[in-house]
């Protein structure tokens, strides 16, 4: 508890406290190599040997809370006096039903708007294939 009373003390009292900030400061890309790692490609992949979505949600769950995290960083202090836990998904567009076991995926994010105890962020998930790109995109 007291840990959590110094972290408290770390908060800024007002908006103008707050260094600014823009939302392409918070831009990110990540890549995971599933077509050149093969080692890596095995625990993303079911028995039928298609892609599991649910582990790719999790990349993109942490890759909010990384962006989230990019964006309220503070380079003055020492850790962050901030918990960022993700929400919810408002909505997943999906281009095509197909994610390729064999082709290295690209996650980019953002963020979008930002409230006073809120952040919102959109990411993108690409794969391109020698025939049809794929597109994940939530926010």
């Amino acid at each position: 508890m007291a840990d959590r009373v110094s972290l408290s003390s770390m908060l800024a009292k007002s908006q103008q406290e707050l260094p600014a900030r823009r939302m392409k400061d918070s831009c990110l890309e990540v890549h995971l190599p599933l077509g050149s790692e093969p080692q890596l490609r095995e625990k993303y992949l079911t028995f039928h040997n298609t892609v599991r979505f649910g582990r790719i949600l999790e990349d993109l769950d942490s890759l909010a809370v990384l962006i989230s995290y990019s964006h309220t960083y503070n380079s003055e202090l020492k850790r962050s006096p901030l918990s960022i836990v993700t929400a919810l998904v408002d909505k997943i567009d999906m281009r095509h039903h197909i994610i390729y076991p064999d082709c290295d995926i690209k996650f980019s994010g953002r963020v979008t708007w930002v409230g006073r105890t809120s952040i919102e962020a959109k990411m993108h998930m690409s794969q391109v294939d020698s025939h049809v790109p794929v597109g994940i995109c939530l926010k």
